[in-house]
């Protein structure tokens, strides 16, 4: 599809028109782009999908931006996992 300066596209659906008025979350075309992980329309270069939390491993320690990848980041710091807590123990009745 051919973008013009008066193409949107619903950045809730992916639905794409000439103008504003038949849309529920209107974006200008150019400013969108396609998330890899999740395959939805993205408005936002900052977007943070449920796929991507679950591949999150590095924060950048200047901005706090998070990233899959060391390379995605300016100053990558490696995410700690979180340790698991030990199961409690059910005491039986006497």
């Amino acid at each position: 599809m051919a973008k013009t300066a008066n193409t949107y596209v619903c950045s809730t659906c992916g639905v794409a028109a000439t103008g504003k008025g038949h849309l529920c979350n209107p974006v200008k075309a150019e400013k969108v782009t396609v998330c890899r992980y999740c395959g939805r329309l993205a408005d936002n270069p900052r977007h943070v999908c449920e796929p991507i939390v679950a591949k999150i491993k590095y924060t950048c320690g200047n901005c706090g931006r998070v990233a899959t990848g060391r390379n995605f980041l300016c100053n990558p710091q490696p995410i700690p996992k979180a340790a698991k807590k030990p199961a409690k123990i059910k005491a039986k009745g006497r």
